[in-house]
């Protein structure tokens, strides 16, 4: 029988560049769909499914804000200056202890589709979040 451990939520990082940014909290959108035709070539009576394009979703990244760090902000800036730059950026999969390394996702030439902050409330004591949204020309896991 196969020696079986789920991965927990919880126990992931992302990279950036190759730079561990340890203050995410969540990831979301991590997926990709392929275009899919029906190809009714020769003497077939039964349509064959011909896979073509794939479609990455986009990917949401939400961190706890510090307005000390603008490193997020200076990325989207060069999205609202027309000239966006593109990065690595790599989801990783940590083991329970939160140490090891056990898979990542990497998404190659990342830009930023979007930028918010949380809404501020004088009567809330919550945390202050970022989150920045980002598209992405190719992937694979390592």
């Amino acid at each position: 029988m196969a020696d079986y451990t789920p991965t927990t939520k919880t126990y992931f990082k992302v990279e950036v560049d190759g730079v561990d940014f340890g203050n995410f909290v969540s990831v979301s959108g991590l997926g990709a769909n392929a275009e899919v035709s029906d190809d009714m070539g020769g003497m077939d009576k039964t349509p064959r499914k011909v896979v073509g394009k794939v479609k990455y979703d986009t990917i949401k990244l939400v961190r706890n804000a510090d307005p000390r760090d603008k490193v997020l902000k200076e990325w989207w800036k060069t999205v609202e200056r027309g000239n966006p730059e593109q990065k690595s950026v790599s989801i990783v999969f940590m083991d329970r202890s939160g140490v090891s390394e056990m898979q990542r996702r990497n998404l190659f030439n990342a830009v930023p589709c979007g930028w918010t902050i949380s809404d501020l409330s004088s009567t809330d004591n919550g945390v202050i979040t970022e989150t920045i949204s980002l598209v992405y020309e190719n992937a694979e896991w390592a």
